[in-house]
């Protein structure tokens, strides 16, 4: 979708940038978001008709999506990508919505449903009584988890929705292990439900497969050797997951795919640096040899880490290795460890893969006791590169 700027509504409008801003602000033009200190506005928004008028509560119907069944920790981003297309999002509970259907709202743009099992007979029933309150230009996207033994419901139902209503059903199959312990992130699958729920305007009676990039965990806790960009995918996925709770520690070696200029480093910079500004507890430790300090002195990530709120700490390779050598088989090539329970470690220089992520306890309170350690041969890194 294409926006446009306050400014150029105001000549298609004929009314003031400032009138318009006032709008924006007042929640009367559906879909406007703000970004930074410009207000956007869909480029096929209809002007917003006068509150005086008698026609205005006909013309500014909220513009609603209902969704079913939603995990709780996916409801916020789910929500806020929703409201970026200018929708009202309402959740419910299956059985809530089913015992009182009738009382709920009569007009909806479409909905998401989240299967518990498997869509069967009676949740079927819901989804042709709940289409009674969609027109033709709504959206109703079926999210399952059961890739394997499933009905095509989307495709039952797609030719009688298209021909009566004239609107769309999908689904999208989530190729994601119940049983297994792995990692998904689930804000790439709610993007590809909100693509289907708004871009596929011509499309119906089709499934789509995602696994969320899954990276899965064998038996001991730990992920195989993650390639490049696997393992930034997920390391990024982790970081963004943390909030005020959570407890960041670290330890970097300074190997020299390290914190460079590189785009992948840049992005899981960026992702520190939020994490920060949301309000985690970050410590990080770089650990280098006392002859380097010169060359780090120029260092652009290092400069940026110290003007952050992220504890930035400096050990001496030489004296860990003098006096504590077991503390560097321990650290390795340097890992990020997440509260008590997740260590993402990378693999020496030369590696084909770039590192793997561990659920290990053993391994994981191994890495913290380390890491606690290490703290007490450490200095403010502000001081030593001062």
């Amino acid at each position: 979708m294409a926006y446009l700027t306050a400014k150029q509504f105001s000549e298609i409008w004929g009314i003031t940038e400032r009138r318009i801003i006032k709008l924006c602000k007042e929640n009367r033009i559906h879909g406007a978001i703000k970004n930074g200190m410009i207000w956007e506005i869909p480029e096929d928004t209809l002007k917003p008709s006068d509150k005086r008028s008698n026609i205005y509560k006909y013309i500014h119907v909220p513009k609603k999506i209902m969704v079913v069944n939603s995990k709780e920790d996916w409801k916020l981003y789910l929500e806020e990508c929703i409201k970026k297309e200018g929708y009202v999002v309402e959740y419910g509970e299956l059985e809530d919505i089913q015992n009182n259907l009738e009382d709920i709202s009569k007009y909806y743009e479409g909905i998401v449903y989240f299967a518990k099992k498997h869509i069967d007979k009676a949740e079927e029933s819901f989804i042709i009584h709940f289409a009674e309150k969609l027109h033709s230009e709504s959206s109703i996207v079926l999210v399952d988890e059961n890739c394997l033994k499933r009905d095509t419901i989307e495709k039952r139902l797609s030719e009688a929705f298209r021909n009566e209503i004239g609107l769309r059903i999908n689904t999208l199959l989530l190729d994601i292990p119940k049983n297994k312990p792995c990692i998904v992130n689930e804000d790439e699958v709610i993007e590809e439900i909100v693509e289907i729920l708004f871009r596929f305007k011509n499309i119906t009676g089709m499934a789509i497969v995602t696994d969320g990039n899954k990276i899965e965990f064998n038996k001991s806790g730990r992920t195989e050797n993650l390639e490049i960009g696997k393992f930034y995918r997920a390391i990024n996925h982790c970081f963004k997951k943390l909030n005020k709770e959570s407890y960041s520690w670290s330890v970097s070696t300074m190997l020299e795919d390290e914190w460079t200029e590189s785009p992948q480093e840049m992005k899981f910079r960026q992702i520190n640096l939020e994490a920060v500004n949301r309000g985690v507890n970050v410590e990080r430790i770089f650990m280098f040899r006392r002859e380097n300090i010169k060359e780090f002195k120029k260092n652009k990530t290092l400069k940026i880490y110290m003007q952050s709120n992220i504890n930035t700490l400096f050990v001496d390779y030489d004296e860990v290795k003098e006096k504590e050598p077991n503390l560097l088989q321990i650290v390795g090539a340097g890992w990020d460890g997440i509260n008590k329970e997740i260590l993402i470690a990378d693999l020496p220089e030369g590696s084909k893969e770039r590192g793997y992520i561990s659920q290990n306890t053993k391994e994981v309170m191994e890495a913290y006791a380390c890491f606690q350690k290490l703290k007490t041969y450490s200095k403010n890194l502000k001081e030593v590169l001062k």
